[in-house]
């Protein structure tokens, strides 16, 4: 592995990490954003983009100081198109300059790799050959079967992410942004029963999440019940705990049909919403239960950062994956398929 600088700015963290050849974290940054976009409940695109214009050059100014790394990595999709270029025309013109060499990262796939690090030194941990990893955050609700080298989607969400139906929620509840950290506090001391919300039909077997129906359950019910005006503080933790049993019911469901179908050696999460307590929780009493592994990030690397984006880099360099920064571009996102018509071009292949 290379001494590899890591640049993620897909969304509204500037982030900026240095990992040594066993996957050490060196150095690591994040700029958050939140002060910017929190007067307007959610990330503003523009926005965004500039304020990662002025963090980027101080957070790379602190972390090459004295520093030389040998391979530069950096986000190129999916996420914000203005903010992923900031990131990618920066690093791609440090790479050139530098004759350093360079590496293009899906922002998934360093989700991916974060549970395998650690912020205290340690080398990062080798992945086994079967795991089966579940991405839970603000834009992203996926299931993955990674087989060494080779990952394969099993299910995502087919609308609204987990955690953008938490923010979304919370903000017509009155809660600041993000909204999801507070949703998470509040039901520590709720009752996940008080109030039922219904699983969505989706009449395949794909194992996908729907989220919007859910958010749009929760929203009539803070109106109906006032939620939002009452000054009863069991109320709003009872429905915190009701609507956060409600997202974590979903993204668990399919986990005991992978499991069998699977047989993975290791189960890991992932993304944003990694930090929830009752997720985190769920998931390490489902690996017991199955007698499977269960490893989970640090509560630090499950937001956006450039740790995830340096290790993954250095794992796509290793298998052979090379870019010329001179020709590296962004994707906002992938093309997507519905379930059927997903089977139809995986069998082409």
């Amino acid at each position: 592995m290379l001494i590899t600088l890591g640049i993620e700015t897909s969304c509204d963290e500037s982030a900026v990490a240095l990992l040594g050849s066993e996957g050490e974290v060196l150095f690591h940054r994040l700029s958050s954003q939140i002060p910017a976009h929190a007067p307007y409940g959610g990330v503003v695109p523009e926005l965004a983009s500039r304020e990662h214009l002025k963090a980027l050059p101080l957070l790379l100014r602190e972390a090459l100081d004295g520093a030389q790394p040998q391979l530069i990595a950096v986000t190129t999709g999916p996420g914000l198109v203005g903010s992923l270029l900031v990131g990618i025309r920066c690093a791609a013109a440090l790479a050139w300059a530098r004759s350093l060499a360079f590496v293009g990262v899906n922002h998934l796939e360093g989700h991916r790799a974060s549970p395998f690090l650690s912020l205290n030194g340690r080398p990062a941990r080798i992945p086994p050959d079967r795991v089966l990893a579940l991405v839970a955050s603000g834009g992203h609700s996926s299931w993955y079967l990674d087989v060494g080298e080779e990952s394969r989607m099993l299910a995502r969400t087919r609308d609204d992410a987990a955690g953008e139906c938490l923010d979304k929620v919370g903000k017509v509840l009155g809660l600041p942004y993000p909204a999801g950290p507070v949703i998470d506090r509040l039901a520590r001391g709720g009752d996940p029963g008080r109030f039922a919300f219904r699983r969505p039909k989706i009449r395949d077997q794909s194992g996908d999440f729907s989220f919007s129906g859910l958010k749009s359950a929760a929203i009539r019910l803070i109106r109906a019940e006032k939620i939002d005006d009452t000054g009863d503080e069991q109320l709003r933790a009872d429905f915190a705990a009701s609507i956060e049993a409600a997202v974590v019911g979903q993204l668990l469901d399919p986990l005991n049909g992978f499991v069998r179908e699977h047989d993975p050696e290791l189960i890991t999460l992932s993304g944003g919403v990694a930090a929830n307590t009752a997720l985190r929780q769920g998931l390490l009493d489902a690996g017991r239960r199955l007698g499977i592994e269960v490893l989970l990030p640090e509560k630090a690397l499950t937001t956006d950062n450039g740790v995830m984006i340096a290790r993954a880099g250095q794992l796509a360099w290793a298998r052979g994956e090379r870019h010329d920064p001179r020709r590296i571009d962004a994707f906002s996102r992938k093309i997507w398929h519905p379930p059927g018509m997903r089977k139809i071009l995986e069998a082409r292949r």
